[in-house]
C-alpha cells in the first residue's frame, strides 16, 4: 500500500466517522428535545391539578369560614339567653 493510498484511507474513515457523529448528534438532539416537550407537559399537567385542588381549597376555607361565622352567632344567642 503506498503512502497516498493510506492517506485516502485514512481520509475516508475521518469522513465516514465525521457523518456518523453528525448523525448520532442530531439524533440526541431530537431525542433531548422530545423529551423536554414530553417532561413541560408532564409539569403543566401538575401545575392544572395543583390549580384544582387549590380551587377546591378556596371554596372550602370559605364554607368553614361561614360555618364559624354562624357557630359565633350562635354561641352568642346562647349566651344572651342565659343572662
Amino acid at each position: 500500500m503506498s503512502f497516498g493510498e493510506r492517506v485516502e484511507a485514512g481520509l475516508v474513515a475521518l469522513g465516514v466517522s465525521l457523518v456518523v457523529a453528525a448523525v448520532s448528534a442530531m439524533g440526541w438532539l431530537i431525542r433531548r428535545v422530545l423529551t423536554n416537550e414530553q417532561q413541560i407537559k408532564m409539569l403543566q399537567r401538575e401545575i392544572e391539578g395543583r390549580d384544582a385542588l387549590r380551587a377546591e381549597d378556596r371554596a372550602a376555607l370559605g364554607d368553614l369560614r361561614t360555618d364559624v361565622r354562624e357557630m359565633r352567632g350562635e354561641v352568642r344567642d346562647l349566651f344572651r339567653r342565659d343572662r
